[in-house]
């Protein structure tokens, strides 16, 4: 996303092909429907507790219904200066919370505090921005992330593998031990393997783990500066005992980079399908950014479970190409078995189309939006994406640009409700679903923009607001 005035626009009615862009994957996306086809419609709702600052790009976890939060910022949309202060080091998130979503309370510990026993090294890498993570039980896997090295004064994306437990890290945030150190519950180790920021990690099962996408980016963030994108999904199992931490190299696929495939800050989401009445997992990695030209792509990549990546041909008018949404956001996603078709909702964030007055319209900036699509994949492969009638609710700035409506999304976390019937990949199994209304889960956190497109740094900040997500058939 560039940090500029809007400079391209365009409209079209809501059913048509949308305009062409020649600095996106393709010159122009695919129709958006009305999403009163769906078979199921989704509402947002403010909740009636927040965290006491705002975070975004971090991590999370959840253990017995408890969320630990970590790493990410604590301003908004990051600089576009030719100087070195675009990612400042004080804005570096180093605060760990624990929130309880049934009381609503929020606690909350610095990872600088002198009892933590972490040394500089380890917070650094552990307040970064953009990092890859997720959880396997009760532990939380983190990798790579953008962020400051103290002791080298540098910028730079970390190479380490971080293990935390979960249960243990909360417990010293919330009631620690005499003696108790944050550092007795992290463990780490350092390989180029893990050095990536603004891609995904997943784990199914006993595949192995896949670090998708993503880039390796050095010193500091300068306007039209670039990393080095990984450009293909990296492979190789963790071995881990509780005490000693470990990793064998599985090979990358593609085992050379692919340039389909230089893609960061997107949603990498998991998707299932049924073969012979059996549910395979595989995820999709929908748009992201940026071409070689700085625009968006378009054209999703199908990733299996074990990290084998395809794309469609961008060239063949059937392929679906993406026209909203387009940046990392929050998503959930549903599978229903009786119609055989997968459901992955996108809440609002950073995109290339938007709707308005009317008629959808076009901007190569790539403006903050409050809308919210679905995308479906249906029996066939086929991808369509419609717009849903709800939105973000609207909530006024009080600060920058007063009076003006928060746009929420970018780089927010989607944490789904207790007890929800879900696959191994975490896509719930949408015809198992009780009677409507049913909690889908929360949005946390995430940039909140005053522009659609920003002008000063000031323009958007860290949001501390918590949404409910409810579902109704």
């Amino acid at each position: 996303m560039k940090f500029m005035k809007l400079i391209y626009f365009c409209t079209i009615m809501l059913g048509c092909g949308a305009a062409l862009d020649a600095n996106n994957q393709t010159p122009d996306v695919s129709t958006i429907h009305q999403g009163d086809k769906l078979p199921f419609k989704v509402q947002i709702e403010q909740a009636d507790f927040s965290l006491p600052n705002g975070i975004h790009s971090g991590v999370f976890a959840v253990y017995k219904g408890k969320w630990l939060f970590l790493a990410g910022r604590t301003n908004g949309l990051h600089g576009f200066t030719d100087t070195p202060d675009n990612f400042p080091p004080s804005q570096q998130n180093r605060t760990i919370y624990v929130v309880d979503p049934n009381s609503g309370t929020v606690h909350s510990r610095l990872l600088t505090d002198p009892e933590s026993g972490l040394d500089q090294q380890q917070i650094d890498t552990l307040s970064v921005t953009s990092p890859q993570f997720y959880q396997t039980k009760s532990t939380l896997y983190i990798t790579g992330g953008y962020g400051y090295d103290n002791i080298n004064a540098t910028y730079g994306t970390k190479d380490t593998l971080t293990a935390i437990n979960i249960r243990g890290l909360m417990h010293w945030v919330l009631n620690p031990s005499a003696g108790e150190t944050a550092a007795r519950h992290i463990r780490q180790i350092s390989d180029p393997l893990f050095q990536a920021t603004g891609g995904v990690m997943v784990q199914v099962g006993k595949l192995p783990t896949l670090l998708i996408f993503g880039q390796n980016f050095a010193g500091y963030y300068l306007d039209n500066s670039d990393g080095d994108y990984l450009q293909q999904v990296r492979r190789f199992r963790i071995i881990d005992d509780g005490v000693h931490l470990s990793f064998k190299d599985k090979g990358s696929k593609p085992a050379g980079q692919d340039p389909n495939y230089r893609r960061r800050d997107l949603s990498i989401v998991p998707c299932i399908k049924s073969v012979w009445d059996l549910p395979i997992p595989y995820y999709v990695a929908l748009s992201g950014v940026f071409t070689l030209t700085g625009g968006a792509w378009t054209v999703p990549v199908l990733i299996t479970a074990n990290g084998r990546p395809s794309m469609a041909s961008p060239l063949d008018p059937n392929t679906f190409k993406q026209g909203m949404n387009n940046y990392i956001c929050p998503s959930v996603g549903l599978f229903s078995k009786h119609r055989n078709d997968m459901y992955t909702v996108l809440f609002g964030g950073i995109s290339y189309e938007y709707f308005h007055n009317g008629v959808f319209q076009t901007d190569s900036e790539l403006p903050f939006i409050n809308q919210v699509t679905t995308i479906r994949i249906d029996k066939h492969g086929k991808f369509t994406q419609y717009l849903m009638d709800s939105e973000y609710p609207v909530i006024l700035s009080t600060q920058s640009n007063p009076g003006n409506q928060l746009l929420f999304g970018a780089g927010a976390f989607f944490i789904e409700a207790e007890g929800l019937p879900m696959h191994n990949n975490g896509v719930i199994k949408m015809d198992e679903l009780g009677k409507s209304p049913i909690l889908l889960g929360y949005i946390v956190g995430g940039i909140q923009s005053t522009k659609h497109n920003t002008d000063t740094t000031s323009d958007s900040a860290a949001s501390p607001y918590i949404f409910k997500v409810t579902l109704e058939k």
